[in-house]
């Protein structure tokens, strides 16, 4: 169960930060969304998914700077997950890591809604910029976070991913009033 209080709302849905206690309701959404995993890393989220988004990033910046935060759909159920990183390559420049919804709750605009208040939430503490790389085979996703305000992308040299190999596509926003 998540008591923490909510960091913002997404469609009527409390958005916490996930601590390790919660990394079980974490792990079965991230089950949920296998093909989110086929797709970026060929095979299924592992057993020790959860417990890497909630624990990866730069050992001098975790936990402070790595964000792990849960949409709430219920006391032990999530609808969607962001990871994030503050500071990513310098001061006030966030990194969007991961953002994924629910299968059932896709196309219905959860996920735009949710990425409009995260983008919301970062600049209320002062963010002035957010990256993410998406893998050039999820055309889906480059056309969401292009309808979403990003833009200049720059690729980089294939990489691999799991069992698989990507060229990723990096996409910018900057977040300062009048830019």
């Amino acid at each position: 169960m998540v008591n923490d209080p909510p960091l913002f709302q997404v469609a009527g849905r409390p958005v916490v930060r996930l601590s390790m206690d919660q990394a079980p309701i974490l792990q079965r959404l991230l089950e949920r969304c296998g093909d989110h995993y086929e797709m970026v890393e060929g095979h299924r989220a592992g057993p020790d998914a959860a417990i890497s988004e909630l624990t990866d990033g730069p050992a001098e910046r975790v936990p402070h700077d790595l964000f792990c935060l849960g949409i709430l759909d219920g006391d032990d159920v999530l609808a969607g997950a962001i990871g994030a990183l503050r500071n990513h390559r310098r001061t006030n420049q966030w990194y969007l890591g991961l953002m994924l919804i629910e299968p059932t709750a896709r196309s219905k605009g959860l996920g735009a809604a949710a990425y409009r208040e995260f983008e919301r939430w970062i600049a209320a503490q002062g963010a002035d910029s957010i990256l993410l790389a998406v893998v050039e085979a999820n055309i889906r996703a480059g056309h969401f976070w292009q309808s979403q305000g990003f833009g200049w992308p720059r690729s980089y040299p294939e990489r691999t991913i799991g069992l698989r190999r990507h060229i990723l596509i990096e996409y910018e926003k900057d977040l300062r009033p009048g830019r």
